[in-house]
């Protein structure tokens, strides 16, 4: 039955093959918000703005965002152009796409969200979204951030209550698996897909090598398999997510250290020191970790792929990528990095020892989505289990 099954699904496509074999190929016709996203690549932000004022009138442009910073109304009081903003998280907003513009209803203009491996292989997959880079910043972002755009990278890291004396608390990862560490705060990555990713990438050849390096630091010795894990990284995936206290929100675990007792860690977004009195905690990153110090996750912008308005989506993605957009919106505190090289960091975020990407490019983990991709089933399935089994 098995081998019946295989020959006609084999006869299948043989004969959908020959069938469009005898047929002429249409021309490839672009909809009108690609038509709208090709002329906006190679506008000038006022051409642009004139051409997305005249679409949108006195109408809302909807953006989606997993960022509360989103709400900000600088974009408003720039181009005059009303926005409305909707929150979900980063399950919700694929949700959404797929049900909205997967059948193309209208729902937004534009998405700002995390999670590469589901906006690659879904959205932009399937067209629910539609990439554009600026052509006024084209030449200050790295060629590995133009597709799908990364607007900005935010730093999730690992922090500490020094109790106003305590000094390098955090020298090395391994150390964040042993039982001093235990009641280590992070969000769930079964509930934020970044952290799950991040996760991931991990366990990537070069992850594994520096994990490797650290462990012999630390341990004084090389790793040795027991036969328990894939790999060195797996084995500390594990032990660290033994550790970990899940939290909902990095603005509650930023919360918990800042009240907490000297010792008390966290792995949570830097820019949440904003709400906090921060004057007791410390980023390991700044006193130096070996194997890493925490990780960048990027915020990408696409356009909807069934946008009502396209040129006033590509003006609000523009206007993100500018050096004022990026201030206003997201880089007045500290925590975050445009993918815009031109663009430095917030006096604000430099008064607590923020450095620009470059510095963190070199002592985090960085997303990354092919590897991500090649390995997700797989990585996924066991480290969603234990997660679910703490």
């Amino acid at each position: 039955m098995k081998k019946l099954i295989a020959l006609l699904i084999v006869l299948s496509i043989m004969l959908s093959c020959f069938a469009e074999g005898s047929k002429e190929v249409a021309p490839k016709v672009d909809t009108p918000v690609q038509t709208a996203i090709r002329e906006a690549s190679n506008m000038s932000w006022d051409d642009l703005l004139a051409k997305a004022k005249a679409e949108i009138g006195d109408n809302e442009l909807v953006i989606y965002g997993t960022t509360s910073r989103v709400q900000e109304n600088t974009f408003t009081e720039k181009t005059g152009i009303k926005i409305r903003t909707e929150q979900p998280d980063d399950t919700q907003i694929y949700e959404k796409m797929q049900a909205e513009a997967g059948n193309g209803i209208y729902g937004a203009d534009v998405y700002v969200t995390t999670d590469s491996f589901n906006l690659v292989n879904l959205a932009l997959a399937n067209k629910w979204a539609l990439n554009y880079v600026p052509k006024d910043y084209a030449g200050n972002i790295a060629e590995g951030d133009k597709d799908p755009l990364v607007a900005l990278y935010y730093g999730r890291l690992f922090i500490y209550n020094n109790g106003g004396e305590l000094k390098d608390y955090i020298k090395n990862v391994w150390q964040l698996t042993e039982p001093e560490f235990k009641g280590i705060e992070m969000k769930s990555p079964l509930l934020e897909k970044c952290s799950m990713n991040f996760l991931i990438t991990l366990t990537s050849p070069e992850w594994q090598a520096k994990l490797s390096e650290a462990y012999k630091s630390y341990y004084g010795k090389d790793w040795k398999s027991d036969g328990n894990y894939a790999n060195i990284s797996y084995e500390w995936i594990f032990k660290f997510i033994q550790n970990c206290s899940f939290i909902n929100k990095d603005s509650t675990i930023a919360k918990d250290l800042a009240a907490g007792a000297k010792g008390a860690s966290g792995f949570f977004v830097f820019s949440k020191f904003r709400s906090v009195d921060y004057s007791k905690l410390t980023v390991a990153a700044f006193e130096g970790v070996d194997g890493f110090a925490g990780m960048l996750y990027p915020i990408y912008s696409v356009v909807a792929g069934n946008a009502k308005y396209p040129y006033a989506a590509c003006l609000y993605i523009n206007y993100l990528l500018s050096e004022d957009g990026f201030m206003k919106i997201f880089g007045k505190d500290m925590g975050a990095y445009s993918s815009n090289t031109a663009v430095s960091i917030s006096e604000k975020a430099k008064s607590v020892g923020d450095q620009d990407i470059a510095f963190w490019l070199d002592k985090c983990v960085l997303e990354d989505s092919r590897y991500i991709t090649s390995v997700y089933a797989q990585a996924y399935t066991k480290i969603a289990a234990w997660c679910a089994g703490k």
